[in-house]
């Protein structure tokens, strides 16, 4: 399936607005919001770094560092370079530039600790495994679903479950003071995910009061 179709790719212009929570097809290129300016120079920059893969109408770029990589892509090292010194950039060949969904959501969570883009973020993603989930029929014995489970992805599920029970039982528990609850502390949640990747991670299913801006912090069981 080509990158255009596939709902696993967008290009760089089409996830900086997203992730900006702007319309791509609403903003005058000479007059970038500072938000989407934020967005895209994330993105170019990680292509960059090769911390996330970037794709030209399909074709990957940035493969390597030899020279006959270098002479290919040379057109595209401008480009960036544009971007990175200047400020300048063309929406077209932003429009043709495409990132893989499962590169940035790892990137996000694990090197800029940055919360994903609103079209692939852990809420949508999660409501897509539940729908999976669905399909899946737990008195079967033999579709062997649990061994199919990362260990990261069990810690990260149990970790949100407990979180769910933790706000249902008592709502005015800060992000801080759930990280730190005891039951969080005796199952190792306390430690397994620093402060911003556990409060992603937990963003979920948080409570009203909780997610609420300057929210006390309280200390109840």
């Amino acid at each position: 399936m080509p990158v255009e179709n596939n709902p696993d790719f967008k290009t760089v212009w089409q996830l900086a607005h997203d992730w900006a929570g702007e319309k791509s097809d609403q903003t005058d290129p000479t007059a970038i919001s500072p938000k989407l300016w934020i967005a895209i120079d994330r993105l170019i920059r990680a292509i960059g770094s090769k911390e996330i893969s970037g794709r030209w109408k399909g074709h990957r770029i940035f493969i390597d560092d030899s020279f006959l990589t270098f002479i290919f892509d040379f057109r595209h090292a401008i480009k960036f370079y544009r971007w990175l010194m200047h400020n300048k950039f063309s929406k077209d060949y932003l429009d043709n530039l495409y990132v893989k969904r499962n590169e940035v959501i790892i990137w996000c969570d694990k090197v800029a600790l940055l919360e994903p883009p609103p079209c692939w973020s852990h809420k949508k993603l999660a409501a897509i495994d539940h729908v999976n989930s669905e399909l899946v029929d737990p008195d079967d014995e033999n579709n062997n679903w649990y061994e199919r489970i990362t260990e990261r992805r069990r810690q990260r599920v149990v970790c949100i479950e407990l979180a769910k029970q933790l706000w249902q039982k008592n709502p005015s528990l800060s992000y801080e003071e759930m990280q730190s609850h005891p039951i969080m502390k005796e199952f190792g949640y306390s430690s397994t995910f620093s402060t911003k990747p556990f409060r992603n991670l937990v963003r979920i299913v948080a409570s009203e009061p909780a997610q609420s801006p300057g929210a006390p912090t309280k200390s109840k069981e």
